[in-house]
């Protein structure tokens, strides 16, 4: 089923600053995109997600590693073959179906978030506060502005 976060995530990963900054976040420290996406909306939206973040994260792990990692190695592998162009369609339309399960996830909890300023700072804050949280050592100057960006 569609939603706000959903949809929004869709418009704004169509942009491919964000989708790029995005993978990046993804592929160079193991972040999950769904969860950077739903900090930057929340942002967006005036909310601050950081002190849901643990629960969010606790949500989404076996899910995650299990369905949707699982689903894009298998998809990446794929697009490298010849002869699994049909295939791959099928996996990466599996592997969008296992994002929005994500995506529900982490909107269900959106209403937990608490008040804050519609800024890039806001943004900024809850994805430093991931980082924190995933061991992380990032930069997401460019996610954010590629994301505050899309929305105008």
């Amino acid at each position: 089923m569609s939603h706000a976060f959903w949809d929004w995530s869709l418009a704004a990963y169509d942009r491919a600053d964000v989708r790029n900054a995005a993978l990046t976040l993804q592929d160079q420290h193991g972040l999950n995109v769904n969860i950077c996406l739903w900090c930057a909306w929340l942002a967006q939206l005036g909310r601050d997600g950081s002190p849901i973040l643990p629960e969010a994260t606790a949500r989404l792990e076996a899910w995650s590693a299990d369905i949707t990692q699982s689903l894009r190695t298998v998809r990446r592998q794929l697009k490298e073959s010849r002869r699994g162009e049909r295939l791959y369609k099928a996996v990466l339309a599996c592997e969008l179906d296992a994002e929005h399960v994500e995506q529900d996830i982490l909107f269900d909890l959106a209403d937990q978030a608490v008040a804050a300023s519609p800024t890039p700072k806001t943004a900024t804050l809850a994805l430093d506060a991931y980082a924190r949280q995933s061991s992380a050592e990032v930069d997401f100057t460019d996610f954010v502005k590629a994301v505050f960006l899309s929305a105008k």
